[in-house]
């Protein structure tokens, strides 16, 4: 036990590893009561608060391009001489699946679909109608295009600089020091912020996890016929999960976490090449461009509709939801994107985070999305099989109209698997690292968190899932992740301003400059005054 506590940081893991287990041991005695106050605190906030997200996303959409396009874009993380850890590839191959392949694989198919049979009450398009095809996918891009993706980067930005260039500790605290110094970043709030993201993360990778299960049970039901109650398939899912989980945290980025994550970008690229040639070519083109077009067209307006008078509850199903589950996920997600990118300049981690990834969310939402909405116009009866199964199985009820179908439902089993596996092994390093004594790192730049500490993080996770599925299935797993997005929203906010103050006098903070650097930056300065 003495060991134990030598090689964890109290500060960091006591307050949010207790208030997990708080968290878990009343889903676990009581899942009804678990999921009624779920429901009434998401409906309250969503109600009266839904409008701070809309605002605060929009701004971190500002604040990102405004990072990769100024003279701030130039700088180099680490330093002028400093040189990236991996390949250009590598690097983008991981920056993308350990942030939401997930919610691709889980939504890639349905969602377009949906907008097209049931479109969103505010814009009064008949359900299945030409024009709804038309414009389903817009309202898909706007979900996972800027404004996701912004939440991501500007995590990843707020750490990145003080991290890497101000030399700062490998923490969520750490974003606060040029703003509040060195009491904001040790003292009180910067715990605040550490205890209340770990214990966020947590719910949140709750959550994936019961996404995921959910998913590969109901697709086991739909594709083979599984014959097994959820009490006894669901746990088996969650231990295998979390098992495999643990094991590719433990084995470092540099092994099972990178070699994980490019093959999961393979198994994206055979699906959706594979939906491109056989399901409807001409049709998905002529959409996906025609979706661009609307989603360019609604972008600002959509960024601050609340529908004040419709109140169809498509917003806070919908728009509310996805922006809070990214906002839950997103300051353990920064960290890690920071720790790929030293040797990178801000405009190329703007590039690989940001823009990189839409590009991407185009073609994968736009050909599923536009593929199935071509069979079901066709005849197919992908729509039935979501309203008799559930709309987990929307991904296997597309595959199945496809050439081999077997096979392709079987890529479609190992892209949930992998995709959840990418996050999770990401995570969970990163949680056992910013919880650990020793936050150094070893001669290839590992860290040296210990085993035991992955375990207990990649089990609470697990543990979560399970409670939140017992506590009212996939309603209990999507509105939990709504009630903890808003002082995650906050704390980004407050980061971004404190990397402008960092970047914009870096004579002050940046400890990779030289001396004569640094007066060359105080001359240009004088010069500009």
């Amino acid at each position: 036990m003495n060991n134990f506590f030598k090689k964890v940081d109290k500060n960091a893991f006591v307050v949010p590893a207790v208030l997990t287990v708080i968290v878990l041991a009343i889903g676990v005695i009581a899942p009804e009561t678990f999921g009624q106050i779920i429901n009434v605190a998401f409906n309250w906030i969503s109600s009266n608060l839904g409008w701070a997200y809309n605002i605060g996303l929009f701004a971190l959409v500002i604040f990102c391009i405004w990072a990769g396009f100024s003279k701030v874009g130039k700088i180099r993380l680490g330093g002028k001489d400093a040189k990236p850890n991996m390949s250009m590839l590598s690097w983008i191959a991981i920056t993308f699946t350990s942030g939401m392949a997930l919610g691709v694989v889980f939504y890639g198919v349905g969602e377009g679909l949906m907008n097209f049979m049931e479109p969103p009450g505010f814009t009064g398009l008949a359900p299945g109608s030409a024009e709804a095809a038309e414009e389903a996918l817009a309202y898909v891009f706007f979900h996972w295009g800027f404004h996701p993706y912004a939440i991501y980067t500007a995590a990843g930005l707020g750490f990145a600089f003080v991290f890497w260039n101000c030399k700062r500790s490998f923490s969520l605290s750490s974003g606060l020091f040029p703003l509040l110094g060195e009491k904001g970043e040790k003292g009180l709030p910067g715990k605040i912020v550490n205890w209340l993201c770990m214990y966020i993360m947590v719910a949140t990778l709750g959550t994936n996890m019961g996404l995921a299960t959910l998913q590969i049970s109901a697709g086991l039901r739909f594709a083979y016929g599984a014959n097994v109650s959820d009490t006894i398939l669901a746990p088996v899912i969650i231990i295998v999960l979390a098992i495999s989980g643990i094991a590719c945290a433990c084995s470092g980025i540099h092994k099972a976490i990178k070699y994980v994550s490019s093959a999961n970008m393979v198994v994206f690229i055979i699906l959706v090449g594979w939906a491109f040639i056989f399901g409807g070519t001409q049709f998905t083109i002529n959409n996906m461009v025609t979706a661009i077009g609307q989603y360019l067209k609604i972008l600002i307006p959509e960024s601050f509709y609340m529908e004040p008078a419709i109140q169809s509850g498509w917003i806070s199903s919908w728009t509310l939801y996805y922006w809070a589950w990214w906002l839950t996920v997103a300051p353990l997600t920064g960290l890690f994107l920071m720790k790929l990118a030293k040797g990178r300049t801000i405009r190329q981690f703007i590039m690989v985070n940001l823009f990189i990834p839409i590009g991407f969310i185009v073609v994968w939402f736009g050909t599923f999305g536009s593929s199935a909405i071509f069979q079901q116009m066709g005849g197919a009866k992908i729509w039935e099989a979501i309203e008799q199964f559930g709309f987990p199985v929307s991904l296997f009820g597309y595959l199945k109209t496809l050439p081999l179908p077997q096979i392709m439902m079987a890529l479609g089993f190992l892209a949930i698997f992998m995709s959840f596996l990418t996050q999770s092994e990401s995570m969970i390093y990163t949680m056992a690292g910013m919880t650990a004594a020793d936050k150094g790192e070893n001669e290839i730049g590992e860290q040296k968190s210990p085993v035991y500490l992955k375990i207990f993080w990649g089990v609470a996770i697990a543990v979560m899932g399970y409670v939140l599925l017992q506590s009212g299935g996939l309603d209990a797993v999507q509105q939990s992740v709504v009630l903890l997005g808003l002082p995650i929203l906050f704390i980004l906010i407050v980061n971004a301003i404190s990397f402008i103050k960092a970047t914009t006098h870096r004579e002050i903070y940046d400890l990779t400059l030289t001396e004569e650097q640094r007066q060359k930056i105080i001359a240009q300065k004088e010069e500009e005054e």
